[in-house]
């Protein structure tokens, strides 16, 4: 399906309604049917709104959804992050006026910091040329942003660790504690080696599987941590290797 606007291709992100966005301009299109095992975990979701959100919420997780929709941004972590974020300073979003003056460059600016939290910074100006924002109107929302929540210490603690996914995902996985406790163990090992935490949790569960050698298939780990069985498995030989290469006692 085309945008009736400009054209474009249309995408359907995720969300309690299931609209349909355009990919280039970020025009509404239509709704998509939502199955009913999507309803079930929706609410987990910060980025999708509850009949108790107020409207001034709903419109701001609307400007998110469109934004990160065009510029390809992944919907977990990086969305849900920024929505977790939204929830939290919500005052800060919606008393300060320059910051709701103009929705879509304030969205651009937090994408950008939470981005660069998980060390995929993206540069500014393709941000902006993908949006069509003044990249200058970015930038300086991006620095009152950061005075105004790293001040409050709420940006910093945005992200989550890769220990706390390992026991919010692997715990649905198995109730061995010994398991996840090789997990955590092995995250420590290997945890000033960056990468995004969520896949470092799922890689670390995975190996700690083929160590007590478990039939928990990384197809299995993948869908419980919401990443692919492919990144699963990069990670898992990742840690495998950085494990093998360090130095024993």
């Amino acid at each position: 399906m085309k945008c009736s606007e400009c054209g474009g291709p249309t995408i359907s992100p995720d969300g309690l309604l299931g609209e349909r966005v355009c990919a280039n301009c970020g025009l509404v299109v239509g709704e998509t049917l939502v199955g009913r095992h999507f309803s079930q975990w929706a609410p987990n979701w910060p980025s999708n709104w509850a009949q108790q959100d107020s409207e001034t919420l709903k419109e701001w997780l609307t400007v998110l959804r469109t934004v990160s929709c065009q510029l390809n941004i992944p919907n977990f972590p990086y969305r849900e992050e920024v929505a977790r974020l939204i929830r939290k300073a919500s005052g800060e979003f919606f008393q300060v006026q320059k910051f709701a003056k103009d929705k879509r460059a304030t969205m651009a600016a937090l994408l950008q910091l939470i981005l660069k939290e998980y060390g995929r910074e993206r540069s500014v100006k393709m941000m902006c040329q993908q949006l069509g924002l003044d990249s200058k109107l970015v930038l300086k929302q991006t620095w009152s942003l950061k005075k105004n929540l790293r001040g409050k210490k709420r940006l910093k603690n945005s992200r989550k660790t890769s220990k706390e996914y390992l026991y919010k995902y692997g715990g649905k996985l198995t109730c061995d504690s010994q398991l996840l406790l090789t997990a955590e163990r092995t995250l420590e090992k290997v945890k000033r080696k960056g990468g995004n935490p969520v896949s470092l949790a799922a890689g670390a569960f995975y190996y700690a599987c083929k160590m007590k050698r478990l039939s928990i298939n990384k197809k299995l780990i993948g869908k419980t941590f919401f990443v692919s069985d492919r990144t699963v498995d990069t990670n898992e030989r990742r840690i495998r290797r950085l494990l093998t290469a360090m130095p024993t006692k």
